[in-house]
């Protein structure tokens, strides 16, 4: 398997606070798991990579190289080209990350116009195929406004935003902590899909150890900053690193329920 991301020691510093520290890993055209606990560094990693870390965070690495691509030293109009053109990325909470003031669909045909620069109904038109894709295809919900629909609605319009630019890589930053088990299932159908039928990589980052475990292909398991563990995810269960022990025995089971 070619790599398609190669992070070679990426470091993200706040002051004395290192909040990642050397991590190390290469990925192709699959689907690969970030586990750990809150506060682990999983999202501040999607974020380093795509050069999109809060003010005052010192970013480094020796290399992160994606499909030849150094986006370490790459340029601002070169990083311009490479978010949501070439990488993906889909925010947790679609609440806070869509636009409230424009409506679903307008705001999927902006992408298609910045990206494949569109024309206006062109735009529209492939804004509604994008719905479609990930099983909206009722025609009323491109006009709907991001508070009009449902937490796995918005999480399928933001895949459908992501999606625009065809993007060679999708970060998915918990995708399904908001939702429940039934919305969850269909935003995980619906990244299972594309990920197959576009030959896309996929980086899946989740706190939840069964969902990791059953969806995607590779595991690296995070504590403060760093990979303790890679496993692949069907063997993430017969684990015997001392800190993922301690998160598979966290996770709650039924025979537990009063």
């Amino acid at each position: 398997m070619s790599a398609l991301l190669e992070v070679d020691d990426l470091r993200v510093r706040f002051g004395a606070l290192e909040a990642v520290k050397g991590v190390s890993f290469a990925m192709g055209r699959e689907r690969l798991g970030l586990v750990g606990a809150s506060g682990a560094g999983k999202s501040l990693i999607g974020r380093a990579l795509l050069r999109l870390t809060p003010p005052g965070a010192a970013t480094s690495a020796r290399r992160i190289v994606f499909d030849g691509i150094d986006i370490a030293t790459a340029d601002a109009r070169r990083m311009r080209g490479l978010r949501g053109r070439r990488i993906g990325l889909v925010l947790q909470d679609p609440r806070f990350s869509l636009n409230p003031v424009l409506s679903i669909g307008e705001q999927i045909a902006e992408c298609f116009r910045i990206h494949r620069g569109a024309s206006h109904p062109a735009a529209r038109a492939m804004a509604r195929e994008s719905l479609a894709a990930v099983r909206l295809d009722d025609p009323r919900v491109y006009g709907l406004y991001p508070h009009q629909v449902s937490g796995g609605m918005g999480q399928r319009a933001m895949i459908a935003m992501m999606l625009a630019g065809d993007p060679d890589l999708l970060i998915a930053d918990e995708p399904t902590s908001a939702l429940d088990a039934s919305a969850a299932l269909q935003v995980l159908a619906v990244l299972d899909d594309l990920v197959r039928r576009r030959g896309m990589g996929l980086i899946l980052i989740s706190h939840d150890l069964d969902l990791v475990q059953g969806f995607c292909d590779r595991v690296l398991v995070l504590e403060s900053g760093a990979i303790v563990e890679r496993c692949a995810a069907a063997d993430l269960a017969l684990s015997r690193h001392p800190y993922t022990r301690r998160l598979l025995a966290a996770r709650p089971r039924l025979e537990d329920a009063p």
